[in-house]
This record gives structure tokens, sequence and C-alpha cells, in this order.
């Protein structure tokens, strides 16, 4: 008795030497033990579910090539395999880090298109528990073009057109009434449009006068990131006292402008520049009338007397070399590892050749009348639809030449003409982002005979000017039917699709 007495007596001795903090401490392992013990009892409550979704309530691109599902618990990958549902379809490839899917596109989405990705019935890796339903939204860009206008109040302006939906296309016209545009090329991200032009009242040769300048189009496609711009916001980046504005191009990329400038005063001093990122202004050294820029903005590609040169235009562009005996680029691949050129052969004969990254040549077609233009099939790589011309004998007797569009498989070397163009010697085609249509110009000229007349690239003045619309089959469909027809949009020039 006398023991259990002491016992007591030290058990109280040992209470009282407790200070508060070790009182709470001693309190808190315990609620923790506690909630342990009832979670390992009644095991998680929380739902199988996705966790996060990259693309919810986004407006995506040809350049968004995969979205992320990202997931609660461990998954059963065959068992999300079979129960994904992309509707309208969007095929792709599947991947996996830990809980999260990594779903890569096949083909670029089809713009101006709402998608629904829905997940039921999918399970556990470790159970029969299945996840809770899943449904969300997200969209393509709009289907929108700029292009020049040609009648009345629109004449020489810069407008957007946005053919959605094609029963009620929207018009904003960008631009001011003062300034005739010449030429524009569009930024990667769609929010502005760099143009040349020159004042309504310009004295003499009004080409020689022309600036650059960039507008805003009014279009956000991540206002998260950068707020919104009202449309027609104007900036010049770059006049026209020293130097003439002949020609300008503008990397996939957005962030390099090359331009063909002559001298004010000396045309023997004529060069190419680049317009940096950072708006510096760099005079290359090199004349040059035809070039076309990598998408990355790290090479140019020059037509020169007795070859194309390529130029870099930093450390990362390699070194600048002569490609002989070709008459002039025409159009990088979108990953910028192929090259179109125009070659001159000994027979008087012209060819159409890509080269690969590593200087390997293939010739494509060969043809004795000129190649105008030829763009890549964003949908497969293997495919370029070009513009040729052909030899046509007219009514009255006479041969003319008739530009003709025609699809072009690289691997395959097949060559199906698609469309003839009658009449349309100064076609301006613009590839959609998505594939699925090009725009193209029907223009009719006449001689200059005012400085505010607008002009093709041959310096003909333009009488009237249609754009047009044309669908283009899926050349890797099981249809390989080539039966189109061009839809009639709008009175206008030099359409160009927003990325």
């Amino acid at each position: 008795m006398v023991n259990i007495l002491n016992k007591t007596l030290k058990i109280k001795d040992w209470l009282k030497k407790f200070h508060q903090f070790d009182w709470i401490v001693v309190s808190c392992i315990l609620s923790l033990t506690i909630a342990i013990l009832i979670l390992l009892i009644m095991g998680d409550q929380v739902p199988f579910q996705v966790k996060y979704f990259s693309w919810e309530g986004k407006k995506v691109g040809v350049k968004d090539k995969t979205f992320t599902l990202s997931f609660n618990r461990s998954v059963n990958t065959n068992s999300l395999e079979k129960n994904l549902i992309i509707e309208p379809p969007l095929p792709g490839r599947l991947t996996w880090q830990g809980r999260t899917l990594i779903y890569t596109l096949n083909d670029p989405p089809i713009y101006g298109t709402n998608y629904q990705i829905k997940l039921d019935n999918v399970q556990l890796s470790y159970g029969d528990e299945e996840i809770k339903s899943f449904v969300s939204l997200f969209s393509t860009r709009d289907r929108v073009f700029a292009y020049i206008g040609i009648e009345g109040e629109e004449k020489g302006r810069l407008i957007t057109y946005n053919i959605t939906n094609l029963n009620q296309p929207q018009k904003t016209i960008l631009t001011p009434k003062d300034l005739i545009v010449t030429n524009f090329k569009i930024y990667p991200n769609s929010e502005k449009i760099i143009f040349s032009a020159f004042e309504h009242n310009t004295r003499g040769n009004p080409l020689a006068q022309q600036e650059l300048y960039t507008v805003t189009t009014g279009f956000n496609v991540d206002p998260s990131n950068t707020p919104s711009q009202r449309a027609g916001k104007l900036k010049r980046i770059l006049d026209a006292q020293e130097y003439q504005n002949i020609n300008f191009d503008l990397s996939k990329n957005g962030k390099v402008i090359v331009v063909q400038r002559v001298n004010q005063r000396n045309e023997n001093d004529k060069s190419l520049w680049i317009i940096t990122e950072d708006n510096k202004l760099i005079s290359l050294g090199i004349p040059g009338s035809e070039f076309v820029i990598s998408p990355d903005g790290k090479r140019l590609a020059v037509s020169q007397q007795g070859g194309i040169r390529m130029v870099p235009l930093g450390s990362e562009g390699g070194n600048s070399q002569i490609l002989q005996n070709y008459e002039k680029p025409l159009a990088f691949s979108p990953d910028g590892e192929k090259l179109l050129l125009v070659k001159d052969n000994v027979d008087y004969t012209r060819s159409l050749v890509v080269i690969n990254e590593n200087g390997k040549d293939k010739e494509l077609f060969r043809t004795p009348y000129p190649i105008l233009n030829c763009q890549f099939e964003p949908r497969d790589e293997d495919a370029l639809y070009c513009l040729k011309t052909d030899i046509i004998q007219g009514e009255d007797g006479q041969y003319r030449q008739e530009p003709f569009l025609s699809v072009i498989n690289i691997s395959e070397g097949t060559d199906l003409p698609l469309l003839a163009l009658p009449n349309s010697k100064d076609v301006i085609l613009s590839m959609s982002p998505d594939g699925v249509a090009l725009l193209f110009d029907q223009v009719v000229t006449t001689s200059p005979q005012f400085t505010t007349d607008l002009l093709t690239t041959e310096k003909q003045a333009i009488a009237d000017g249609q754009v047009w619309l044309l669908s283009l089959p899926d050349l890797k469909g099981e249809d390989k039917s080539l039966k189109i027809q061009p839809q009639e949009l709008i009175f206008g020039f030099k359409p160009q699709w927003l990325p």
C-alpha cells in the first residue's frame, strides 16, 4: 500500500513539472493520432475525380498541340483510354506522367469549333471505384482573315472579316481613311498586324514614301496573360525620311521583321534591314527583293544573282552559305526543317525543290512555266499546295499564261491538278492555320493613272477584286475525292488568315 502511495505521489510531482507548452505538444500528438486512426478506419472520403484540365474554358489555336488532365488518385489507364470522349472527335496520342494524362493532337484543331471533353466509368488502378463524372468545354479561335478593301470607303484600308458564322460574317475596318495600305503580315497571337502604307495626299511616287505601322485587331486569345486592346490602335514603327521601305516580311514567331530598303538620295545604297524584338534597326548589308524568314526568325533565305543566300540572323542561325543555281525561295516548312526553292535548269525549265536541314535536296516536279507560290498543308507535312502556270490558247487564238492550283505529295512525288484560275495572273494564296481551307483573290487590272491607285505586285492598278474561299479535302482520309468548289466571299484583295 505504501509503494502504491509513493508511486502516485511521484506521478503527481512529474505532472507538476509539466509546463503549458508541453501540454500543448502532447495534445497535438494525441489529436493527430486520433485523426489518422479515423482516416484509416473510414478511408479517404474525397471522391475519385479530375483535379485539373489545362484547356478548360480556353480558346486554343494551331500552336496548342497538347492538353493535360490531372487526377487525385492513380488511374486505370486502359479504362480511361476506352472512356475518354471528345466531341467533335479530336484524334491524338496518350502518354502518362504519374497521375497526369498528356494528350497530343494528331492534327490541328478546327477553327471556329466548340469542343466537349467527357469522362465517365473510369476506374482506379487499385480498386473498383469509378471516377466522378467530368465534362468540360473548350473552343478554338474564330475563323478570321484580313484583307485590303477595294470599294468606296473601304478602298486601301485594312479590314478583318470573321466568318466563324458564314451566315452572319463580321467586318471590322482597322485603318483610317488617310492611309493607303499596300501590304501586311499578321503576328502569331493575332492581336496586331504590321503593314506598309502611304498617306492619301502623298505627292510624287507614293511607294517611295510608304512607312511601316502596327495596328491592333481587337482579338485576344489569352486574356489571362495580356490585357485586351480595342481594334484600330495605330503605332508607327519605321518612317521613310532617309530610306524607302520597299518590301518586308515577319517571322512566324513574330520576333523578327526584315525590310527591303533603298536610300532616298542614293539608289546604290540598298540593303535588307532587320527590326529585332526590342525594336533595334540593323542593316544586314545584303541586297535582295525576294526573301523568306525561317519560322524561328534565326535564318533568312534571300534570292541573289547565281543562287539563294542563307543568312544567319543571330548566333544560332548557323553559317552563311550560297545555294547555287536557284531562282527564288518560296517557303519554309512550319517546323523550319525544310525549304522550298525554285531552281533554274540548263534546259530552260524550272524545278520545285525541297531541301532539308542537312542540305539534302529532292526535285518534286519540273515545268517550262513559272512557279508562283507553294504552301505546306498543316495537317499533312508531306502535302503541298502549289500555284503554277500553264499556257492556254484563248478563243481569239492567242496564247496566254493561266495559273492553276495543284496538290503535291512530297514522298510519293505525285502532282494532282486541283483548280484552274483563269484571268488571275496576280493570285495571292493563304492557307488556313488548321489546313481546311484556302483563301485566294482574283483581281482585274488596268494601267495606273492616279497616285492613290491600288497596285498589284506587277505594279498594275487594281480596278476590281474578289476574295474566294476554297474548302480543301482531307488528304489523309479515306475519301480521296478532289471535287471542290470555291465560294465567293467579299470584294477585296491580298487575303490572309489570322493564325
